[in-house]
């Protein structure tokens, strides 16, 4: 049977496991997305050529996007496991994680999803195509800012508990040796000599 602590373990690993894949599944957007948010000289062209790109996402086929759905389920199971007993003073770090990975998904579900389906009906609401595929672009990276703040808390969550087993080892080590060195001037204090009985 599994303790908790090696439950968090393997919660941690299915956090960074899913938040990495995502991150990179998204990231690779960044080549369309890139020209029109940062590219001084976009033209029309790039936002066509990005609004190519995702009418051609919006035929994923189901498999694909099922994986894709299985990979964000297995990382919030794993941020439902370190949120069932958070340590009290490192718990900021769990909620936290947790709280940025709903973000995420529903970041993807709001603006990111709804953006792909527009680009192939055409309907972009109160705004230009331009204007939506531009908010697109932002959503991705977001969302790729959200995945990585998750991946760095996780980071820093590992670095506090591993600084803190440092510590305490370290405090075990000064107590041991403290111990030992009391019990080694008490075995070589001269003993008291006994006094002569009177004949």
């Amino acid at each position: 049977m599994l303790s908790y602590k090696e439950l968090c373990t393997i919660g941690t690993g299915l956090i960074l496991a899913a938040s990495s894949f995502i991150f990179g599944v998204f990231y690779a957007n960044q080549a369309y997305d890139y020209h029109i948010l940062f590219n001084p000289r976009v033209g029309q062209t790039d936002f066509d050529n990005s609004l190519h790109h995702y009418q051609l996402l919006s035929q994923t086929p189901l498999p694909i996007f099922g994986g894709l759905v299985f990979v964000a389920s297995v990382g919030l199971i794993g941020c439902l496991i370190r949120i069932f007993k958070p340590n009290p003073d490192l718990q900021a770090f769990e909620y936290a994680t947790l709280v940025m990975y709903v973000v995420g998904i529903c970041l993807f579900v709001t603006n990111i999803k709804t953006g792909v389906d527009s680009s192939v009906s055409g309907n972009w609401g109160e705004v230009t195509q331009n204007q939506g595929l531009a908010v697109i672009a932002s959503s991705n990276i977001l969302l790729l800012v959200v995945f990585l703040g998750v991946i760095v808390l996780q980071a820093g969550l590992w670095y506090s508990n591993w600084e803190f087993q440092q510590r305490l080892q370290k405090f075990y080590a000064e107590e041991k040796a403290a111990a030992a060195a009391a019990t080694t001037a008490t075995s070589s204090e001269p003993k008291p000599k006994e006094s002569k009985k009177q004949k």
